[in-house]
């Protein structure tokens, strides 16, 4: 099994960090551990402004880790190894794939902010298990990682998507305990792996070529016509009229998006309202009517036919199932 040991490298004053995938991140009180099977770690890690993170890290061999910022933002600095002097930065949204051995550096909290990282730490045995018999999916960079033919670190970063985060409030606010909790966090935490190596994949075998990549004042007013987008499921704001709001010209926001959310403008809110509208009648307390009105659909019908096509079923259903295991 894949570890790696920890040791301060700064002058004592921060935690040291220990990667497991037999217990996920130790060594600090910031970060909460879930081993969820063995080579499958779920971390969660909150802090605060007045407890803000700052934690070394010194790795020699590493699992694989899936990283995720719910909240905030967090900061990668590497002091040596291949990636000396390089810094990530991840606000919320970010999220990522990382394979980092023989990699020292630390990682804090900037700005003055709460924020929460989740993290899913996996043994490369467990995901070679699953591709075994197919192998030639995935890109050979990756393929040798899974088979340990490979220690070079790797860095990938994904798209942002309403799927990823609803899947990550879901993991948050789990409502069981004991056994019920653990299965609920890996059908969660697998969903979400499934998901975010898609996109890998995708953008590995896929990848166009762009001459007009975004600046980083862009990428911004990127994000914030996403907050304005969803902020009103009721009356979204037509194409012109969020181009107009966040200063940019309406090709550039429809190409920005697929480059920041790798998904169109639609795409997007689409499935922004129908994960809410999927959280809504999970919570049981309110009907499918209300949940579609309260996402902005008009017509329940066309409500019902987007949510079987997005989750297979029938809202209706889903909410009976819901309130099954609500009661139970």
């Amino acid at each position: 099994m894949n570890r790696e040991s920890a040791a301060s490298r700064s002058s004592g004053t921060c935690d040291a960090l220990e990667f497991s995938t037999e217990g996920g991140v130790s060594g600090s009180r910031a970060f909460q551990s879930c081993l969820l099977r063995p080579g499958l770690a779920l971390t969660i890690s909150r802090s605060t402004p007045e407890d803000p993170l700052r934690a070394s890290f010194d790795m020699d061999d590493a699992p694989i880790q899936f990283g995720f910022t719910y909240s905030g933002r967090n900061r990668c600095v590497y002091s040596s190894g291949c990636l000396r002097n390089q810094t990530h930065e991840m606000q919320a949204g970010s999220n990522g794939i990382f394979h980092l051995p023989k990699t020292h550096g630390f990682l804090e909290q900037p700005g003055g902010a709460s924020n929460c990282i989740m993290g899913i730490i996996v043994a490369p045995e467990l995901l070679y298990d699953y591709f075994a018999d197919s192998m030639d999916q995935l890109p050979v960079e990756f393929q040798r990682k899974l088979e340990g033919r490979l220690d070079t670190p790797m860095a990938w970063f994904g798209p942002c998507n309403p799927a990823k985060h609803c899947l990550l409030t879901q993991i948050l606010n789990c409502p069981y305990t004991g056994g019920m909790r653990k299965m609920f966090l890996e059908s969660r935490v697998m969903e979400l792996l499934a998901m975010q190596l898609q996109d890998y994949i995708e953008s590995q075998t896929h990848r166009k070529a762009t001459s007009h990549a975004l600046c980083p004042a862009d990428v911004e007013r990127i994000r914030h016509a996403s907050e304005i987008l969803t902020s009103d499921l009721e009356n979204p704001p037509n194409l012109p009229e969020l181009a107009a709001r966040v200063g940019i010209n309406e090709k550039k926001l429809k190409t920005g998006f697929r480059q920041v959310y790798a998904s169109s403008v639609f795409g997007y809110f689409r499935e922004h309202r129908l994960q809410k509208a999927h959280e809504l009648l999970q919570e049981g307390n309110l009907n499918v009517t209300e949940a579609a009105y309260a996402v902005g659909y008009q017509s329940l019908s066309h409500f019902s036919q987007a949510f079987k096509e997005r989750f297979g079923i029938l809202p209706k259903d889903f909410l009976t199932n819901q309130r099954r295991l609500l009661v139970s």
